[in-house]
């Protein structure tokens, strides 16, 4: 058994015990320098490889963020014992989102054969796409035998490691702070590092050093090396006179003690801020390799260096820093500039080269700018905000007059920009360009502006940059690009009408200048306009036209990703299924491309065919998961949509709860800046208003979304059975005017999406152009919500039979379920039963359908959706019958409000039997798949979901649980289906 080191015993013992578990997560160890992090973390590794565990471990380094995942990949490329698992790393460099996916998937392979503990030292350093790494799988692989141990210090602040840190602690990881040994733990560390017991002048000066076991070992060294303490009869007392008063000043006393060439080679050797080879160390100072070997074994003696396996340390960073404060000035300038060529001869990365030509005097600060510049470049695809650093530094460096400076900060500000860190671009932008730049790279400078402040949210900014950056341009490419990245923003400030414009601009000078990318992403600006009017049949032409394009061009105008539009055109058709497929085909695109950034949006579409269908659990899952991404990305921006779309179906579903808390997310992204369609955000709001009673709150919410409806009709077009909703809410709360608009609107948008005469259509003889296959089920969907609102609004049972028919015509079973139970009520309160006519759709009568029938019927359906809410109301006494006060009064059928009695959250939490028949029918199948040993790619893969919706799936499965672990997953599976065999098509590939 590996013993503790002093003092730290209990602290081991708890790691290990969490290490001894199996289960996924991650601890974070933090202490000030020399607290002894780094000897608790080899003591825990060394007792993981003694329970046959895979260890990768490494020790990071100031340098790391030259190189994007070293931290992690050098990890796990030397796991012991080893595996082939990792033997791609780091690979795919550039793709970032292929590279990370893959990344999920080795791991999952190898903590499939055994557990896998991944330990990092010095995490305050570790790089910026490691750390995003870190972020990304930690909770992805919360339920695989991977677990996570970070040593760090707190100081510096703001690194990518620290954030990386701080986002894991507010996630729930646990935390081990170390402080300073206890005053016996402190004598017996004296006592081991001296080999001999200590009196009380030992442990008096000891004392002084704050139970800092690095100072305490080096005070003893130091003592012992310069013959200040003496031993007798095996008790050490301290002698000398002149003793150390600073951790440096110990560790010169130890340095002085070394012959002249020895001490040469080690303080030479303080220059590299990284683990060094003995030959670099000989060139620097021009010797022989083999002149250096005794050398640097004294160097290890006094521990001051360690040899691991050839590879040279300093035993501390602080000794290093330490030894490197005793070079003079003069000495270290050049013993840096030469360092600088043998890093530049050896291929290392220009950022090492920079470090040593800024120490190396201000003869090579031109030069370092330029090795700064590369470094940015090297890192930029997959750690833009260390670039970002690089290049401000370069900047620094220059200064305010140097030559090249306004290309530098056109740089800086697009790599800011793309980082994330929006005030900075901002800032450095409008300082740049009040010194003013060529119109070229001014124009260059707001288009990065633009594209950043849209892609975080903050649309109406980024019209103001492209409109200033398009007075620079002349109909060129990055003309193009603006249009179309004003076209985007227009969308979500609401001019529908300049957004279409510029759209077609896009699109124009996008051809005629061989900028297809500018011309698909306008014509998908284009569709956005198309679907915010109500016109399915534009939406789907420009989404198809640009599909078409990026199809045949690839490129930039593929990364784009058209697919996102035309999946949402055809969800408003109804034409689930196709755009099921597409949505898949455009997740494979994207990982294939690495653009991580569409994640998001898929989920968001995703959700959005989950919801037309009625699979309300798999709704859930799919946009948490989406939630989930964006968040990680950072791209948070992306999580306001999808968290509209987790209240929506909260709401259905009866848990107000969890729906109140979802909208309290949505506004924080809104109180910062952040904007998103009415549609995804009022609308979700007023309904969660609604649930909870406060029907006035929700006509406030509602009003000014309904006033602009006819004009935007989206939230229509997108969810046809959203004005019947609409509808009871304005009613309840007397607002039958807005109301009225509501169901006019509705039967307005039915109306422009009705199947023509051939003749009549655009593209026959008579027409211009191609309007494609609204008829294809769109019109019923459309049709039915129509009929539904006026159903509602003037309590006409015709309507609502109407509605009932076109609804059957549709995958939609929630509207469905939803018009026959209103249809219900009004047949139960003697409404009238007046034949209604709407744009000249005819319904046909349901022979013999009574209340009953239909109450029966949407009960069913409500239930097989998982629509808490309407099932309760349906089985509820209070809405058996609905009140017949006229059209002012509340429309019975669906409750506005949750009921008290039952519980908010999934019914399916509630214990009804075995485990299995707790979770949704989604989460069982997940659950035997994963009991059949699958990864959580291979479930993904076999259930064509996300890997990511897999994801939320297993945490909800292990909540309801109450596990932590696959193996407790398989024994629950189990012990529920004793006699179970594993799903054959369904064998994990190892």
């Amino acid at each position: 058994m590996v013993t503790a080191p002093i003092g730290r015993e209990r602290e081991l013992d708890a790691l290990d015990a969490t290490l001894a578990d199996g289960v996924g997560g991650c601890t974070v160890v933090t202490g000030p320098a020399g607290i002894g992090k780094s000897y608790l973390l080899d003591a825990v590794i060394r007792r993981a490889r003694e329970r046959g565990t895979t260890v990768a471990t490494r020790r990071a380094f100031e340098l790391d963020r030259a190189v994007p995942l070293i931290s992690l990949a050098s990890a796990l490329r030397n796991c012991d014992p080893p595996s082939a698992s990792f033997g791609w790393l780091p690979g795919e460099s550039g793709n970032t989102f292929r590279t990370l996916e893959r990344l999920g998937a080795s791991l999952e392979t190898s903590a499939a054969e055994r557990p896998l503990v991944v330990a990092i030292d010095d995490a305050q350093w570790i790089d910026e796409f490691s750390a995003l790494a870190i972020r990304q799988l930690v909770p992805a692989l919360a339920s695989s035998p991977v677990r996570w141990l970070l040593a760090r210090r707190p100081q510096p602040e703001g690194t990518p490691g620290q954030q990386v840190v701080s986002w894991l602690r507010q996630e729930g990881a646990d935390e081990v702070v170390l402080g300073g040994l206890p005053e016996d733990a402190v004598g017996a560390l004296c006592a081991q590092v001296l080999d001999a017991e200590v009196d009380s002048t030992v442990l008096a000066l000891a004392s002084g050093f704050g139970g800092s076991p690095l100072q305490v070992t080096q005070l003893m060294r130091s003592l012992r090396v310069t013959d200040q303490l003496v031993i007798a009869d095996g008790v050490a007392t301290v002698v000398g006179t002149e003793l150390p008063s600073s951790f440096v000043a110990m560790v010169r006393q130890v340095l002085d003690q070394l012959p002249d060439d020895p001490r040469t080679v080690v303080r030479s050797s303080a220059v590299f801020g990284r683990p060094f080879g003995l030959g670099e160390v000989a060139r620097l100072l021009g010797r022989r390799p083999a002149e250096l070997v005794p050398l640097i074994e004294l160097a290890v003696s006094a521990s001051l260096l360690t040899d691991a396996g050839g590879v040279l340390t300093f035993v501390h960073d602080l000794v290093r820093r330490a030894v490197h404060s005793t070079l003079g000035e003069a000495v270290a300038v050049v013993l840096h500039r030469e360092a600088a060529t043998i890093a530049r001869a050896d291929g290392r990365p220009p950022m090492e080269i920079a470090e040593h030509l800024l120490s190396g005097g201000r003869d090579g600060r031109r030069e370092a700018v330029d090795e700064l510049r590369a470094a940015a470049a090297d890192v930029a695809a997959m750690a833009p905000s260390t670039a970002a650093d690089l290049l401000v530094h370069a900047l620094d460096v220059l200064g305010e007059h140097g030559p090249g400076r306004t290309a530098l900060v056109a740089e800086a500000v697009g790599l800011l920009a793309a980082a994330g860190r929006l005030d900075q671009a901002r800032d450095l932008g409008r300082a740049a360009l009040r010194a003013g730049l060529d119109r070229p790279t001014e124009a260059r400078l707001l288009l990065g502006l633009a594209e950043a402040f849209k892609h975080a949210g903050h649309n109406a900014t980024a019209v103001g940059y492209a409109d200033q950056g398009l007075r620079h341009t002349d109909g060129d490419a990055l003309a193009a690009r603006l249009y179309a990245i004003r076209a985007h923003a227009q969308v979500y400030t609401g001019d529908l009408a300049g957004a279409d414009r510029s759209g077609e601009q896009a699109d124009v000078i996008g051809r005629a200048v061989g900028e297809p990318g500018a011309s698909v992403f306008g014509l998908c600006a284009r569709s956005l306009v198309a679907q915010a009017r109500g016109d399915l049949g534009g939406a789907l032409r420009h989404a198809e036209v640009a599909t078409a394009l990026a199809d045949e061009v690839g490129g930039e105008a593929l990364q784009r990703h058209p697919r996102i539009w035309l999946a949402a055109a055809l969800t408003e058709l109804d034409r689930l299924d196709e755009a099921a497929r597409e949505i898949e085909r455009g997740r494979d695109e994207s990982d294939r491309l690495g653009t991580g950034w569409s994640a998001p949006l898929w989920h968001y579409y995703g959700a959005a065919v989950l919801l037309a269908r009625g699979e309300l659990e798999d709704a859930v899952a799919e946009a948490n998961a989406g939630v989930a991404v964006a968040e990680r990305l950072g791209s948070h921006q992306l999580a306001l949509p999808l968290l509209g779309t987790l209240v929506r179906v909260a709401v259905e579903r009866g848990a107000v709860d969890a729906a109140v808390e979802y909208r309290g997310r949505m506004e924080a992204l809104v109180a910062g800046g952040m904007s998103a369609a009415p549609e995804d955000v009022e609308y979700p709001r007023g309904l969660v208003l609604a649930a909870v009673g406060d029907v006035g709150g929700a006509l406030e919410v509602l009003g000014p979304l309904v006033d602009g409806l006819p004009e935007r009709p989206v939230l229509i077009a997108q969810d046809p059975g959203a004005a019947a909703t609409l509808v009871r809410i304005l009613v309840e709360g007397g607002d039958v005017e807005r109301a009225e608009v509501v169901a006019r609107t509705a039967a307005a948008v039915a109306a422009r999406n009705a199947p023509r005469p051939e003749a009549d259509r655009p593209g026959s003889a008579n027409g211009a152009g191609v309007d494609p296959g609204v008829d294809r089920g769109g019109l019923a969907g459309l049709v039915g919500g129509a009929a539904h609102a006026a159903g509602l609004l003037n309590r006409d049972l015709s309507a609502l039979r109407t509605a009932i028919e076109a609804f059957r015509r549709t995958p939609r079973r929630l509207a469905l379920a939803t018009a026959l139970a209103d249809a219900a009520a009004a047949a139960d309160a003697g409404a009238s039963a007046d034949a209604g006519d709407l744009v000249g759709f005819e319904s046909e009568s349901e022979s013999e359908s009574g209340a009953e029938a239909w109450r029966a019927e949407a009960l069913a359906l409500a239930s097989a959706c998982g629509a808490h809410r309407l099932r309760r109301s349906l089985t509820s006494p209070a809405n058996a019958t609905a009140p017949t006060s006229g059209r002012a009064a509340t429309h019975a059928g669906v409750s506005l409000e949750a009921d008290p009695d039952h519980p908010s959250a999934d019914d399916g939490s509630v214990s009804i039997g075995s485990a299995l028949e707790r979770l949704s029918p989604a989460e069982r199948r997940v659950a035997l798949l994963v009991a059949d040993g699958l990864t959580n790619h291979q479930v993904a893969a076999h259930l064509h979901l996300s890997r990511h919706t897999v994801d939320s799936h297993l945490r909800k499965i292990f909540a309801k649980w109450t596990i932590q672990s696959r193996v407790a997953l398989a024994t629950v599976v189990a012990r529920d289906l004793p006699t179970r065999e594993p799903d054959a098509s369904s064998t994990p590939q190892r």
